[in-house]
C-alpha cells in the first residue's frame, strides 16, 4: 500500500485464521509491481540498462500504433526463523501478462481503451507450511489458486473533455476501489485493505468479476466514483475455468447480490503530491461472514441472539482511507520521503476482522550514487472481532516491516526484506487453541520486466 509516484515522472510504485489468509488472495495490480520502462526505448541501452530483459522486441512501435504490452514476473522467497510449529522456506510468485488497446488510434473512438490482465500465480503459503496462525499473508503474492486467471478485461471510455469516465467488463473491486500499492512482503501493507481482511466476499487481485462503474472529475483534483460489482463467491473457483476465466458465472449459481463500493478522491498536485481516498461500501448480499458458521457469536446490542438463528440476515458495510503523499522533494526525479496511512473499519457485525490501520514511510534515491535504491518501513494492525468464537477474539496482530530495495538492472528490481509479526492470529493462538511464538520472517522480492 505504499507510495505514489509523483505523476510528472516515469516511474509508478511498483485475512485469524488460515482461511482468512487464504481469502484474502494477495495484491492486486500490475502496474504497481515494478517502474514503468520509459518511452521511447532506446535501442542502443545495453544488458544492464535497458528496461527489458529481451530488449524491445518492437514493442515501441506498437505502442505509437496504440498497443501497449508488458511481461512481468514477481517472485517472493521468504523463511521464518521464529513463529508457528517449524523453521521453513517457501517460494511463490506470479506471471502476468498485461495489454492496453488505445481505441483513438486503432479504430479512431476518443477516448476508448482496452484493457486485458491474465495472471498465473505459482508457489507455497508460509504461514500454511510453517504453521504460523497469522490473519495476514506473509508472502502476499500467494492466493487464489495456482492457475492461470482472467484478472482484466474491461472497456473504458472518456467523455466530456475526459472529466467522466464510464469503465465495464471483467474487473478486481480493488483495481478502482480500496486502493493500496504494494511495495511490501506482509499483505497488510500491499493491495486494498477491505480485500485483505474481508475477502470472502471483496475481491482483490487476481480475482476478477462482473463490474460497471463510474468516475467523475468534479475539478481537476476532486474526482467522485460508484461501481456495481457482480457478488457470487462462486469467482473464487480454483477449478471451473469457465468461471474464473471466461464467460462467468453460469446460470446454474447466478449472482446473489450486489457489491456497491463509493468513493471520493483527492490529488493534490505540484512537487508534494499525492492521493487521498475516503470511500465505503455495502454489500447486499450476506449472511453472517459469508456463510462461515461460528464465527460471530452474538450480534453486539441484540440481546446476545446466537448466529445459528442469523442466516436470514443481509447486508454488511464498511469505510475506509487511504492516503499516499510526498513529504519531500530531494533530487530532479522522484528523490525523497514518502509517506502512506490506511484505515479500514468493517461492519462488526458480520466480520471476524473488523479493522485495519496501516502505516509507513519511504525513501527514494537512498545514496546519491543509486538514485534508483529505495529503503521502506511500515507497521499495521489487524484486530479480531471481539465477538468471535475464537481464543483470539480482541486481539490485535501486529507486523512491522522493513526493506531495502536495490535496483539491479534496468529491468530487475530486488528487494531484500525482514518482517516481525506480534501476535499473530490477534493472541498468537493457532486453531487448536495453542500458543505460538512472534514470527520472525526474512525474505527477497524479485521484479523482473521481460
Amino acid at each position: 500500500m505504499l507510495l505514489h509516484r509523483p505523476l510528472n515522472t516515469p516511474r509508478v510504485w511498483g485475512g485469524g485464521i488460515a482461511l482468512s489468509s487464504l481469502l484474502s488472495g494477495g495484491a492486486y495490480a500490475a502496474d504497481l509491481w515494478t517502474k514503468a520502462p520509459p518511452v521511447p526505448y532506446a535501442e542502443t541501452d545495453d544488458f544492464w540498462t535497458r528496461p527489458y530483459l529481451f530488449g524491445d522486441l518492437g514493442r515501441t512501435k506498437l505502442k505509437e500504433q496504440g498497443i501497449s504490452l508488458s511481461l512481468t514476473l514477481l517472485d517472493e522467497a521468504v523463511t521464518n526463523l521464529s513463529g508457528g510449529s517449524k523453521n521453513t522456506a517457501v517460494n511463490s510468485g506470479q506471471l502476468f501478462f498485461h495489454a492496453k488497446f488505445d481505441m483513438a488510434k486503432l479504430a479512431g473512438i476518443q477516448g476508448g481503451t482496452v484493457g486485458l490482465t491474465l495472471v498465473d500465480r505459482f508457489g507455497d503459503n508460509l504461514n500454511t507450511e510453517a504453521g504460523i496462525p497469522a490473519l495476514q499473508l506473509t508472502n502476499e503474492v500467494f492466493g487464489r489458486g495456482n492457475i492461470l486467471r482472467l484478472t482484466e478485461l474491461y472497456y473504458l471510455q472518456k467523455l466530456f473533455d475526459d472529466r467522466l469516465e464510464l469503465k465495464g467488463g471483467r474487473l478486481p473491486a480493488g483495481s478502482d476501489f480500496f486502493f493500496g500499492e504494494c511495495e511490501f512482503i506482509n499483505l497488510t501493507f500491499c493491495g486494498g485493505q477491505s480485500g485483505n481482511i474481508l475477502g470472502n466476499y471483496i475481491y482483490n487481485w487476481p480475482v476478477s468479476q462482473w463490474a460497471g462503474l463510474v468516475h467523475y472529475k468534479l475539478t481537476k483534483e476532486l474526482q467522485f466514483s460508484v461501481g456495481v460489482f457482480d457478488a457470487n463467491p462462486n469467482y473464487l473457483t480454483t477449478s471451473d475455468s469457465t468461471v474464473y476465466f471466461l464467460p462467468g458465472i453460469p446460470a446454474s449459481n447466478p449472482a446473489t447480490g450486489v457489491l456497491v463500493p463509493v468513493e471520493l478522491t483527492w490529488r493534490p498536485s505540484g512537487p508534494l503530491n499525492g492521493t487521498w481516498r475516503f470511500g465505503g461500501w455495502y454489500d447486499n448480499a450476506s449472511t453472517i461472514d459469508g456463510g462461515l458458521p461460528g464465527i460471530i457469536a452474538t450480534i453486539p446490542g441484540v440481546g446476545g441472539v446466537p448466529d445459528q438463528n442469523l442466516g436470514d440476515q443481509r447486508g454488511r458495510y464498511g469505510v475506509y482511507e487511504s492516503i499516499v503523499q510526498r513529504l519531500t522533494v530531494d533530487g530532479p526525479k522522484a528523490e525523497g520521503w514518502y509517506t502512506f496511512l490506511n484505515t479500514t473499519v468493517a461492519d462488526h457485525r458480520t466480520s471476524y476482522q473488523d479493522y485495519q490501520i496501516a502505516w509507513g514511510v519511504k525513501h527514494t534515491g537512498t545514496f546519491a550514487w543509486r538514485p534508483e535504491d529505495e529503503v521502506g518501513f511500515a507497521v499495521g494492525t489487524t484486530h479480531v472481532n471481539s465477538a468471535a468464537l475464537s481464543p483470539n477474539a480482541g486481539g490485535n496482530e501486529v507486523p512491522i516491516e522493513v526493506w531495502y530495495g536495490w535496483q539491479a538492472t534496468g529491468w530487475m528490481n530486488l528487494k531484500f526484506d525482514a518482517q516481525y509479526v506480534i501476535n499473530p492470529g490477534g493472541r498468537g493462538f493457532n486453531a487448536a487453541g495453542v500458543k505460538t511464538d512472534n514470527a520472525w520472517v526474512l525474505g527477497l522480492r524479485t521484479v523482473v520486466q521481460f
